[in-house]
């Protein structure tokens, strides 16, 4: 086997595909970044450059010497870090959610409980993955002696949207030799959500209407009553019994009934496209940008007396409902966080569950990933239940099928790039 043999097999055990890594793969670069320090970095660069040059070196110059020292100075620092490891407490509290891209910095309370002083202590977290990444060096601690307690510091960086299940905080100690992270992991699971990042919008031309809601604010936020009191008026041949009211008819003397009418409210709908066939790099920026829209959608429409529901098709299903008295803007963040792309066309599990739906809807927001004949024909379907379409497109590059000036709901379908999303959009 020559070398060159070598190296392809050392790059295919640590590279198997060309887009990840391999669990080893993984391993060495987390011990690369967060086990070994900065100066256990340079000794590891020394001694590798020390190695081959020293065995082209005669023994009257015996550089390998200072690659045996180097060697051995790291194996007694993990040595003694295993026998010596910190035995403290330690307590954190993660957010339940925040944006992608964000740095939320972590207070870690470590208390001594083990017979012997702690060095160079720190604290840090068992990463869940690779959008999750230490954005600053930890804050060390000189001396932690025994029964003493202390507040340590560590930031973290949110890269990309998506769910991060936390396993547990992390005691680090880089004594004797500041070379080498000796860690001691604790249990305290956790999960986060981090939602898509986008910029609030200060206005959005919507074609609204109102429809009647059958069972009123008690259909759609299951609290109050289903019809909006008025006033009181006199007694009428024919009124509800249940509707006096007694209390005013004690004071008027003559019978007294409440008055009610029924409610109207605007109920939107804001529907997602999530498919993305190939999932490849493009396809799954747009899908990024079109969840940044909708979340930016939904920020200015829960600032409005609207009804609210969000259709998603992916691997699951996602409806829910907000506005009102109902859920806040955090919960539909949290659903636009878990939507995985879908290979398959969503629109076909789509179309009979919003069937049920739509004679209710008064406008609904269509966020697309394409434009197609396949999504022409859906949009023309929920245009059919009376229904005014508000049609986005949001796409890389220009879509498969122009528009051609089509308009539904009397607006022309809008077409947006990822790049301009990022930037931030003042209306749509």
């Amino acid at each position: 086997m020559n070398r060159n043999e070598i190296y392809n097999r050392l790059y295919r055990f640590i590279f198997p595909t060309p887009d990840g890594l391999s669990p080893w793969g993984r391993r060495l670069m987390f011990m690369w970044r967060h086990r070994v320090t900065p100066a256990g970095r340079m000794l590891l660069i020394i001694l590798l450059i020390a190695g081959p040059v020293s065995a082209s070196i005669t023994l009257n110059r015996p550089l390998y010497f200072y690659s045996i020292l180097l060697f051995s100075l790291m194996l007694v620092g993990r040595l003694f870090g295993i026998l010596f490891a910190p035995r403290v407490k330690i307590s954190r509290a993660l957010p339940e959610r925040c944006a992608a891209g964000a740095t939320v910095t972590i207070e870690a309370k470590l208390e001594n409980i083990g017979l012997l002083p702690i060095f160079d202590l720190a604290a840090s977290e068992r990463f869940p993955g690779a959008s999750v990444r230490l954005s600053e060096n930890p804050v060390y601690h000189p001396c932690l002696r025994r029964g003493e307690s202390a507040t340590l510091p560590y930031t973290l960086e949110f890269t990309r949207r998506g769910v991060c299940d936390f396993t547990g905080p992390v005691a680090l100690t880089v004594f004797p030799f500041g070379v080498y992270h000796h860690a001691k992991m604790f249990s305290a699971p956790h999960r986060m959500l981090v939602y898509p990042r986008f910029a609030p919008l200060t206005d959005i031309a919507l074609p609204v209407g109102r429809k009647h809601q059958p069972g009123g604010l008690q259909m759609a936020s299951h609290v109050g009553d289903s019809e909006e009191f008025l006033g009181n008026r006199e007694y009428r041949p024919g009124d509800r019994l249940r509707d006096i009211h007694h209390a005013a008819w004690a004071r008027t003397g003559f019978p007294v009934v409440r008055e009610f009418q029924q409610e109207y409210l605007c109920r939107i709908a804001l529907i997602v496209d999530t498919h993305a066939p190939k999932k490849s790099r493009r396809e799954l920026a747009d899908l990024e940008a079109a969840l940044s829209l909708s979340a930016s959608i939904a920020d200015v429409l829960s600032r409005r007396e609207y009804l609210i529901d969000i259709f998603a098709a992916g691997p699951d299903l996602y409806h829910f409902q907000a506005g009102r008295s109902l859920a806040h803007l955090d919960n539909i963040l949290d659903i636009l966080a878990c939507i995985d792309a879908c290979v398959t066309d969503p629109f076909a599990t789509l179309g009979p569950a919003l069937r049920e739906e739509i004679k209710n809807i008064s406008t609904a927001v269509i966020i697309l990933l394409d434009w197609s004949e396949e999504k022409e024909e859906f949009v023309r379907f929920v245009q059919s239940f009376g229904v005014m379409p508000k049609v986005l497109v949001v796409r890389d590059t220009p879509p498969t099928l122009e528009p051609g000036g089509v308009r539904y709901g009397g607006e022309e379908v809008k077409i947006f790039a990822p790049a301009e999303i990022q930037r931030g959009l003042q209306t749509v």
